[in-house]
């Protein structure tokens, strides 16, 4: 039987590579595949050039289910004045960070009432939103609801057509556009929380309580030795993951006793332990950060007796525990 038949018989499947997901692809009547999409936006929000490009995403996904014109998202910035802080759908008429004249308008009521907002004829309605802003943009049928922010004031989210629509809107619509709202509250407090966490760590680092990660990387070099030490560290490197790191087994491999080994690094002025150390310091950072492994695992790939050895050992290294390290530096590489 072959490999790829062996997998399907056996109910594995391969793994799909980590993709921003197209909206084109999905089926926006099918409830399922809605909410299959919205899952993926903010599961690879990591992977997208800004936050703004993860929220237009979401608006894009609102505007396809709900078949409307344009989405925005605006902040008050003074009593009459509100800022676009994301949009899609509109043409040129929207823009980030374009003033909307919204005194007495639709947005105002969702945020002075703080309740989602469903008007599907706004021709019964004598508000200023008929013609939002400079453009003077028709708006025949509005749904908007809070944006509720932990970080920043509250925002609007809302969704605009030219035309009425017939009947009132239906509860699904209501809770998706709801729904939508906390994907965008969500996406903004990350990226404010890790805005915060970059200038917490710079202020650590102008201090000089913390390294770099290019600092650490350089403290973790692989040490340069020749002779004895550097089969050691040889022998090392190859056993890492697989066999024990215990002085024994390395002399066994190098087929040396362990005094002949001890004296021959002594010759040097080079210890067995600083060369381990060295070796095991310079793989549980690519562990840690490159290859995402938890602290078990790199625990045994390190051959330490438990967790809490590799954690103290971790610590003498570099003064931080492996955890709180990988919380500095999983941004930056």
């Amino acid at each position: 039987m072959s490999d790829l038949k062996l997998i399907a018989s056996s109910g594995f499947h391969q793994s799909q590579p980590r993709t921003i997901p197209d909206i084109s692809d999905y089926d926006m009547d099918n409830p399922v595949e809605t909410l299959t999409c919205l899952y993926r936006v903010l599961a690879h929000v990591q992977d997208l050039d800004s936050i703004n490009q993860g929220v237009s995403l979401l608006l894009e996904v609102g505007l396809k289910r709900l078949k409307f014109d344009v989405a925005l998202v605006t902040r008050p910035v003074s009593a009459r004045v509100f800022e676009v802080y994301a949009c899609a759908g509109g043409g040129d008429n929207f823009f980030v960070g374009q003033h909307l004249t919204l005194s007495g308008a639709f947005c105002e009521q969702v945020l002075t009432q703080n309740e989602t907002c469903a008007i599907p004829d706004t021709s019964l309605f004598n508000v200023h939103s008929l013609n939002v802003a400079y453009n003077n943009t028709q708006v025949g049928a509005y749904l908007g609801t809070v944006v509720d922010s932990r970080n920043t004031d509250n925002a609007v989210l809302c969704f605009l057509s030219s035309v009425g629509k017939a009947g009132d809107f239906a509860v699904e619509d209501v809770s998706f556009v709801e729904l939508l709202a906390e994907g965008v509250a969500s996406m903004t407090d990350q990226h404010l929380a890790q805005a915060q966490k970059k200038l917490t760590d710079q202020a650590m680092f102008a201090l000089g309580s913390i390294k770099t990660l290019d600092e650490y990387l350089e403290q973790a070099r692989l040490p340069e030795v020749f002779g004895v030490p550097a089969r050691v560290v040889e022998v090392l490197e190859r056993r890492i993951g697989q066999s024990p790191l215990s002085i024994g087994h390395i002399a066994e491999e190098l087929n040396l006793s362990k005094r002949t080994l001890q004296r021959r690094l002594q010759q040097q002025d080079v210890s067995f332990a600083d060369l381990r150390d060295q070796v095991r310091f310079h793989y549980s950072i690519d562990y840690l950060i490159k290859q995402h492994l938890s602290i078990d695992s790199i625990s045994a790939s390190l051959d330490f007796s438990d967790r809490t050895s590799f954690t103290n050992a971790f610590k003498r290294w570099t003064g931080l525990s492996p955890s709180t390290f990988r919380k500095l530096f999983r941004d930056y590489v």
